[in-house]
């Protein structure tokens, strides 16, 4: 059995009427702020979106994507924006040469950022007060200073080796004050992201995508040998867009997540395979055996088919996700564990995740990120803004689906969830991490209506990580030996459980309980143990 330790690290926050959660106090701090203002859950979001940037610049910033998930009281509906930024102009395969994979930093794995446009939709679509205002806070930390987080040192430093002349990444003066990782508690400022935030905050989505931003943004791109327009950034194409979420059924619920290009469908497949299986009845073994394998079926659609969307990929989509589709992937789930198929899919990758309830009853799950540690290593000029490395995620094999494009958008990991209960929101989750996401979101999910944990509970609770390109399976070594040794019996490959590598990714579960007319009674929120996090409400 589990030890039961984990159970009693922390208690879930309950709130009655707003909550705002992230997996930094000085974040959640931000959007808790503009709750108490009047803000609704977006202007809360986006709020925590842009403080996101200063406290875990290895993770998430302007130079990055955002996708989003909001329920809209007034509408009674769920939307999905996805802000994901596509291939300059320039970008070629035959710029990458014959590399079996995609190189992980440097100009050739930028894509435009779509976050800014991203957010300013949201607040357009459904926000009440301008990004201005939102950003005020965040504007006055860049600025004067903000102490770094413990967990977020500890990133900070190991990625600290990619950062300077001896390492792949140049943003050693921006990042490393005093040569070094910030230590926890340590002040840090970022004067030049300060400026740019201002003039975002200002002027909108034309103070990043056009101007002296844009123009720093195309031409640090191009320095690096692909060639990157003011017209890419400024084109019409790379506009956030707004699409209808993918779902499926899990114990009673419907699971909502992103459609392509974002792999949500690894999660939902897994999620609605394991539908099928009395998971709650099962010893811890064979109820990961089980785990392990649905998502490693969803890993195998995901890579086999997922780039930019194409009318032939959704109906792709759609048929694994219909009950036949589901049924049939349940059948290939055996007692021994499958061979691993598909050595690809990026495992690497950091993010950060928010979300936030008003007292309205809107509901926001929002993901962000850079991609990799400090994202490619670029810097944009005198900006302070990191540009992203989304680009590694897309394939250097021609003719494959995610195939890099010109602008297109690659295979993304970035996926936030939701859950609904008889039409209306139940969980709102994220989990940070590369390819941890899904497998993350389908654990916690197992976690709370299988196993019947609160959301702390569920969050806190030991996780294990499949890797696509060995199919090792690294466990928490919270596990009992003999879950291992039946996990081994059964044919998996047991990695590293204490590697960096091994990092499951951070969670956050946000639950509504309603009463029998649908009103909401309370807020329970979990944030893992893993990072810094915090969920404050009122």
């Amino acid at each position: 059995m589990t030890s039961p330790a984990f159970l009693h690290r922390r208690s879930p926050v309950f709130a009655g009427r707003a909550m705002a959660s992230s997996s930094s106090p000085l974040v959640t701090r931000v959007g808790l702020r503009v709750l108490e203002q009047g803000g609704n859950a977006v202007d809360a979001a986006v709020a925590m979106a842009g403080m996101l940037a200063l406290a875990e610049p290895m993770m998430s910033g302007l130079g990055g994507d955002t996708m989003v998930l909001v329920w809209s009281a007034k509408e009674q509906k769920v939307f999905g924006l996805n802000g994901s930024g596509r291939a300059p102009s320039g970008a070629s395969l035959d710029r990458i040469g014959s590399m079996p994979v995609m190189p992980e930093h440097g100009a050739a794995t930028v894509t435009i950022p779509g976050a800014v446009d991203g957010w300013c939709a949201l607040l357009e679509r459904f926000g009440t007060q301008s990004l201005q205002q939102r950003w005020e806070p965040v504007i006055a930390y860049a600025r004067e200073g903000y102490p770094v987080g413990e967990s977020i040192a500890g990133f900070w430093e190991l990625g600290a080796a990619l950062l300077g002349p001896s390492g792949p990444i140049q943003l050693g003066e921006l990042m490393l004050p005093e040569g070094s990782a910030p230590q926890p508690g340590q002040l840090m400022r970022l004067p030049q992201l300060a400026a740019t935030l201002e003039r975002v905050a200002r002027e909108g989505r034309q103070g990043f995508y056009e101007g002296s931003v844009a123009e720093a943004i195309a031409t640090t791109i191009s320095a690096g040998g692909v060639p990157t327009t003011l017209a890419d950034l400024a084109a019409e194409q790379h506009r956030a867009e707004w699409v209808e979420p993918l779902s499926v059924g899990y114990r009673g619920r419907e699971v909502l997540g992103m459609p392509p290009n974002c792999q949500g469908i690894v999660a939902l497949h897994a999620l609605g395979i394991l539908d099928g299986l009395p998971l709650a009845s099962m010893d811890e073994a064979e109820r990961l055996h089980h785990q392990i394998e649905a998502i490693r079926l969803g890993f195998e659609l995901a890579i086999d088919l997922v780039g930019e969307p194409t009318p032939e990929m959704r109906e792709q989509v759609r048929q694994a996700l219909s009950s036949a589709g589901l049924a049939a992937a349940r059948s290939r789930i055996t007692n021994r564990a499958r061979l691993a198929t598909r050595p690809q899919g990026a495992n690497a990758g950091d993010t950060s995740y928010v979300c936030a309830v008003d007292p309205e009853g809107n509901a926001v799950s929002l993901m962000t990120s850079i991609c990799g540690p400090f994202g490619s290593g670029l810097v944009a000029g005198d900006t302070g803004v990191v540009l992203n490395n989304r680009a590694a995620q897309f394939s250097s094999q021609p003719g494959h689906p995610n195939a890099l494009t010109a602008g297109y958008r690659p295979r993304h990991s970035i996926l936030p969830a939701m859950v609904l209960r008889d039409g209306l929101p139940e969980f709102l989750m994220g989990v940070i991490g590369g390819n941890a996401h899904p497998q993350g979101l389908t654990q916690i999910l197992v976690n709370a209506l299988d196993r019947g944990m609160n959301p702390q509970q569920a969050v806190d609770a030991p996780r294990f990580k499949l890797i696509m390109q060995s199919g090792a399976v690294h466990i928490d070594p919270q596990f009992s030996l003999e879950v291992g040794n039946e996990l081994v019996t059964r044919g998996h490959q047991l990695g590293d459980s204490y590697g960096f590598a091994s990092f499951k990714g951070a969670a956050q579960m946000l639950r509504i309980h309603r009463d029998a007319s649908g009103q909401c009674t309370s807020l329970e929120a979990g944030v893992d143990h893993r990072l810094d996090g915090v969920a404050l409400g009122f």
